[in-house]
């Protein structure tokens, strides 16, 4: 059976996938050079990583949120609305996220003695100096995460390939050299650098952020779609699109919090298992992002392609691109699996020698690989259907599956029955299964359908 990809799918996601793998790569990159550092430095990057997470999450909710506005304001031809909404969303977002700074700086210490207590304390030490210094660039991801979900709504995938992808590449230069140090000597200078190890790690992230937010904001005002033309010389908060905006990124944020928190959870659960069982789940998610780029890609464009036909008033339209979307994934995400499950030892080594994090990550590599059909139901589907504004039921099913299978099934497994992190990973692939299902029958049912999130906008 010949597969044909559409158009439009091809070129709203061919940069996003340009993009993912590189990023995905470079952050491949920066875990290995911090796992070079010691088997602490990558477990404290990895838990610290997985608080960052849930806020990173909640940013990236609104920034769907924006994404959703601006892609269906674009559907029906109103670029003077999408450019509101991309200042309203910019707004919100780094209020939001200049709060969630300064409560995760001031509290850290209770904070991350609450979640890993029973850590080693050389993991703690490192653990609290790259949480703080990477909690305060959470005002430059809200930017930069919303500003490019505005591009990626109005079609401009190219502009956000070359953002992240500049921001992921400073961060990798920054790391080597903040990581290790520097050291060069010629016939006219010595210049040193000293290596500063973990703290390096967050400064890096810290500093590439800031660089891509300057070339976010040239590539917005060059680009031209959201500058405004109405005369306005002043902003103000509009309700009507912070109620837009907010009515997918408020179920979207929830959706995330849960899922992100169930995930520093498990997260917990396995900090009790040792320090290689959460080196090794830390390598199997890196793994597993890399993976999982196609998928994501999609799943990117797919949330554009059905805000564009739902601003074009056409819920038939959005159910065909939601359908075809899925068929395409289907045959990506299956076939790298079958690609992977043999090479899962020789990429994990490329993390860590310890004989021990290989076999296990080894597992949990191809644990993935193998439900990897599972992905396009369950993370790229759900993305449709919020570009059609039905988020409250993705955050729905999102609860159930993480409280009743990533939790406590992953509980019952990992520890209870003494599976270990293995048995957790299970729980997360009958979460994946369930949640598929759902998915199905909602995109079926048709109740995603006439969901409106625009009004009339005023003159």
């Amino acid at each position: 059976m010949k597969l044909s990809i559409r158009r439009d799918l091809v070129k709203l996601s061919t940069p996003i996938l340009f993009e993912q793998v590189f990023v995905n790569l470079l952050g491949v990159v920066n875990a290995i050079m911090a796992s070079r550092v010691s088997k602490e430095a990558v477990s404290a990057i990895g838990m610290a990583d997985a608080i960052n997470s849930v806020v990173i999450a909640v940013m990236s909710a609104l920034a769907i949120g924006a994404t959703v506005v601006v892609a269906q304001f674009i559907g029906r031809g109103d670029r003077e609305g999408a450019a509101s909404a991309t200042q309203q969303g910019l707004a919100s977002g780094v209020l939001l996220a200049v709060v969630l700074a300064v409560s995760a700086v001031v509290f850290r210490e209770p904070l991350l003695h609450f979640f890993y207590g029973n850590t080693e304390p050389a993991v703690m030490s490192l653990m609290k100096n790259y949480f703080a210094i990477t909690a305060l660039s959470y005002p430059l991801s809200a930017l930069t995460l919303i500003g490019c979900g505005a591009l990626r709504g109005a079609g401009e995938t190219h502009a956000t390939m070359k953002v992240n992808t500049l921001m992921n590449v400073l961060n990798v230069i920054f790391s080597y050299v903040l990581i290790y140090g520097m050291h060069l000597r010629t016939e006219w200078l010595t210049f040193t650098i000293p290596g500063y190890g973990v703290t390096g790690a967050g400064e890096a992230i810290t500093l590439a952020r800031a660089a891509g937010c300057i070339y976010l904001f040239w590539a917005i005002l060059r680009q031209g779609t959201f500058v405004p033309h109405g005369g306005r010389n002043h902003f103000r908060f509009e309700g009507d699109m912070q109620r837009a905006i907010f009515a997918i990124g408020i179920p979207a944020s929830v959706e995330s919090l849960i899922f992100n928190g169930g995930k520093l959870l498990v997260q917990v659960m396995i900090v009790g298992m040792g320090t290689a069982a959460v080196a090794a789940n830390y390598i199997a998610f890196s793994i597993a992002n890399l993976i999982n780029i196609p998928g994501a890609a999609l799943a990117v464009a797919l949330t554009t392609m059905v805000g564009h036909d739902i601003g074009r008033g056409d819920d038939a339209a959005a159910e065909r691109t939601m359908w075809h979307v899925l068929r395409v994934a289907w045959v990506c995400m299956i076939g790298i699996g079958l690609i992977f499950i043999p090479f899962a030892p020789y990429v994990v080594g490329l993390y860590s020698r310890d004989a021990v994090v290989i076999d296990v990550g080894t597992q949990l590599v191809r644990l993935n690989c193998i439900f990897l059909f599972c992905y396009p139901t369950t993370f790229i589907l759900p993305n449709g259907l919020k570009g059609a504004g039905d988020a409250r039921y993705t955050m729905l099913t999102t609860l159930i599956g993480m409280v009743v299978f990533r939790i406590v099934l992953g509980y019952l497994l990992g520890i209870v029955l003494g599976y270990g992190v293995v048995g957790v990973w299970l729980g997360i692939i009958v979460d994946w299964v369930a949640r598929s299902v759902l998915y199905l029958l909602r995109l079926r049912g048709g109740k995603w359908k006439g969901m409106r999130l625009l009004g009339k906008r005023g003159s």
